[in-house]
Order: structure tokens, then sequence, then C-alpha cells
């Protein structure tokens, strides 16, 4: 390649200020977005809540009746077929502009309701009939229990006349305060367990609620005053949990509109955008790891919308001196930083364009070779043909560029100053046959994504491997204790 000219680039403290309040300003905007589409996400997860709810207290008590069975049967392919369509409109990647995000919100909002519409009306005549059934039992149950009783009473008298008909209602196995202690078991159980299937519980305050769950459970059958120790614990975390969740909900929210906000900038350049969710609040364990996130995805989308800012002037300056509009370049699936080409009108040349991570940019004149069709699945859509492969004529071509290039140099950094950039120099090599290389271009490669936007995926597959409570719900059956 040619003589490099490297420099440390940076924006001007003002234009860094601005580009960060157009982000901001951006942000803000999907943030508001995103929290109704979130809010609508809840709903419809909700309803698949409420058809197994729903399912369950009709089925109670009847499940091995055999005059139901059909009816049983169809009940719960309904409820597969529904939660299954539900489940299905969650499948959302997520778009990220406002409107469209708002047209997403509407969408799903009204795809639920027509789900659950179709459901309330194909399980109505199939809940009349379980009702009717239920109502049924429970008449043979009254007549059978009380002719028994009534036979009974009759059997401890002599004269039917004295017989006492009223109903003492009197007679009960449990003192009120043991029959006080279950029902208020009962209640903190199930407060216990509306708790615990939320989805923005740390798993920290899960097992200690999870503890005191099991504490109640051996305590509510003994004494009142064992009982009412773990009560005592369990009003006491009580609030502490409420505004972890409160916290959590909110630090998600704040996740979820500056991934979006990320990918916006991630794919400003791409013409295969990508599409991806981000992560449900389950994979997230504790409100610490949530604010890490937070922080990286900013501190990313700041380094971002600089780097593509920087690009746009690039990309204008370039283009003032003759030159396209930039490519980016991938050498190997490890490269550091962002490799750019612009092309001359001619074809023949172009400057390569090196932007590290620490914001050192190299220019350097290179020769542009054919186009390789090769297979290849991954990033890479480039290689270098080195000096000692060039043949005399293409090394003296790449020379004089690099001589022309000299001059050339000072010319676009005065142009890029404009634009709010600021360079400290480096280094600046003279035209040397050794820099003499072509740039050849991979046709079949895919196109390169962001080294941060990699390592957020990566993250979120050690999540989704790790063994975590938070997959691995206890739904507390506090019913019929």
């Amino acid at each position: 390649m040619s003589g490099p000219k490297v420099d440390q680039v940076e924006l001007e403290r003002r234009r860094k200020a601005e580009l960060e309040r157009i982000r901001q300003e951006r942000l803000n905007k999907i943030r508001q977005e995103t929290e109704k589409l979130n809010t609508e996400i809840s709903k419809t997860k909700a309803q698949i809540g409420y058809i197994d709810k729903h399912l369950s207290s009709l089925l109670r008590g009847i499940e091995n009746t055999e005059e139901m069975e059909i009816t049983i049967r169809k009940l719960n392919d309904l409820k597969s077929v529904y939660k299954d369509k539900l489940a299905k409109t969650l499948e959302i990647n997520v778009p990220t502009e406002p409107d469209a995000i708002s047209v997403c919100t509407r969408n799903l909002t009204s795809v639920t309701e027509t789900i659950m519409a179709s459901y309330s009306n194909e399980v109505e005549p199939l809940e009349e009939r379980m009702q009717n059934f239920v109502n049924k039992l429970e008449v043979i149950n009254t007549v059978t229990a009380n002719s028994k009783d009534f036979i009974g009473e009759i059997e401890k008298w002599e004269n039917i006349e004295d017989f006492d008909f009223t109903v003492n209602m009197g007679n009960v196995t449990r003192s009120d305060i043991k029959l006080n202690v279950r029902e208020r078991a009962i209640q903190i159980l199930s407060e216990i367990e509306e708790f615990v299937n939320t989805e923005s519980i740390q798993e920290s305050d899960m097992k200690d609620l999870l503890a005191i769950a099991n504490n109640i459970y051996k305590t509510a059958f003994e004494t009142e005053n064992s009982f009412e120790a773990a009560a005592i614990e369990y009003n006491v975390i009580k609030p502490r949990i409420i505004k972890d969740i409160s916290i959590f909900d909110d630090l998600y929210q704040d996740y979820f509109s500056e991934y979006i906000a990320y990918l916006e900038l991630l794919n400003e350049n791409r013409t295969e955008p990508i599409k991806i969710t981000p992560e449900e609040k389950y994979r997230f364990s504790a409100i610490e790891e949530l604010e890490n996130e937070v922080l990286l995805l900013a501190k990313s989308s700041k380094a971002l919308i600089e780097n593509n800012y920087i690009r746009e002037k690039i990309n204008v300056v370039m283009r003032s001196f003759g030159y396209n509009l930039s490519e980016e370049i991938v050498f190997n699936n490890n490269q550091l930083g962002n490799h750019y080409i612009c092309e001359s009108e001619s074809g023949k040349s172009a400057i390569h364009l090196h932007m590290s991570d620490g914001k050192r940019m190299m220019m350097e004149i290179v020769g542009i070779g054919d186009h390789v069709n090769r297979e290849n699945e991954s990033s890479v859509n480039a290689h270098i043909t080195n000096t000692s492969e060039l043949c005399d004529k293409e090394q003296e071509e790449l020379l004089y560029e690099q001589g022309r290039f000299c001059e050339l140099h000072p010319k676009i950094i005065e142009e890029l100053e404009k634009y709010g950039l600021v360079f400290n120099k480096i280094g600046r090599c003279e035209p040397d046959l050794k820099y003499c290389r072509k740039i050849n271009r991979i046709s079949a490669g895919a196109e390169t994504t962001d080294d941060n936007y990699k390592r957020f995926n990566e993250r979120a597959s050690e999540r989704s491997k790790r063994h975590s409570i938070k997959e691995k719900r206890l739904a507390i059956n506090v019913r019929g204790k």
C-alpha cells in the first residue's frame, strides 16, 4: 500500500455536544414509543396467562370426569391453539423509526384483541356446558349430603316431631384462630406467587421470597406465633421487592430504547439492516446487570454516532476531490476498527482509510484489483495483493499515485477540519515501493457488523445458556391448601 498518513482525530467539544443532543432527542422519542409497545407486549403476555388460569378454573375438580372428557379435550386444544397465536404476535422485529414503532404497537393491540375475541367465542359454549355440569354436580352433592344428615338425625330421635330442622353452622373442627392463620397464609402465598412469576423480579429477591414461602408452608398449620414471625418477615421485605421491581422495569425500558437507538445507528450505512429485538426481561438476573448494559449501549451509541458523522463528512470531502463514497471492507474476521476505500473516478486506485477504535485515522493510496467470486459465508469481503505480486507497470502507477496523494492529503485534512474534526499528526510516510499493494474485493461476503454489537450478542447467548432461577420459575400452588 502507499505511504500511510496517520493522525489522531477527535471531534470538537461543541460538535460532540451537538451530536449528543441529537442522540438524546432521538432516544427520547424512541423511548416514548417503545414504552407503549412494551405495555402492549405485557398485556398480550397477560392474556396468555389468563387463558391458562381461565381453563384451570373451569377444570378444577372435574379433570377425571368421563362425562366431560370430550369437552375437556376441546378446551385443552383451544388453549394450545390460542396461546400459540398470542405467542406468535410477540415475535416482533422492532423497527427503529418512532412512527413505525407506533404502528407496530397498534397492530399488536389490534391482533391481540381479535385473537381474544375469537377465543371467547369458541370457548363460551364449552364453558357453558362445563358450568351446567358443575352446577348439576353441586346439586347432587348437596342433596346427597343433606339426605345423609337428615336420615342420621332421624335415627337419633324416637319421635319425628322432636327433630330440630335448624342447621347448626357453629360446629368447626378448627379453632377460629387456626382458620384465620390459614387464610392469611394463603393470601401471602398468593402475593408471593404473583411476585415470583413476574419477569421483573431479581434472582436475589426471588430467592428471598421462596425462602419465606417455605417458612409459611411450615408454620401456617402449627402455632399462631410461629406463623406471625414468617408473616412479619414477608411484610418487612415486601416494600423493597415492590421498589426493586419498579426500578427494574424503568431500567429495562432504558435498555430497550437504548438498544433500538443503537441498532438505528448501526444500520445507518447498511444495505441489509439488522433486525433483532432486545433481550426479554427474564434474561437479566439483577438490576446491576441492566445498569451495566444501559451504560455500555449508551457509550457505544455515542462512539457510533461520532464515527457515522466522521464517515459522512469524509464522503462529502472525498466527493469534492473526485473520489466515490466510502465502502466498508473487511480483511479478516478478527480485524480491529473499520476499513473503508474511496475509489478514484478512473477506478484504478483508491484511498484506503482505517479508523481504529482509539480514533486513529490512517489514509493511504492502494490499487484496485478485480472482483473475486468465491464461496464465503463470513464477513470478509476483501483481500490484499502484496507488492511482490504486482507487475512493474502496476508498481510504477501506484508510486505515481502515492506522490500525488502527498499533495492531496493536506487539502483533505483542511476540508475535514471545517466540519469540526481535529487532527493531531502522528506520522507521514513518503512514497515507497514497499507500500504498493492492491485490494481485491470478494463479491460473496456478508456485511460486516460492529464489534460492540457482536459482543452484545455474545453476552445474550451466555445469558440464555446460563442456568437461571428466573428461567425455572416455581409457581406456588396456593389453591386447596
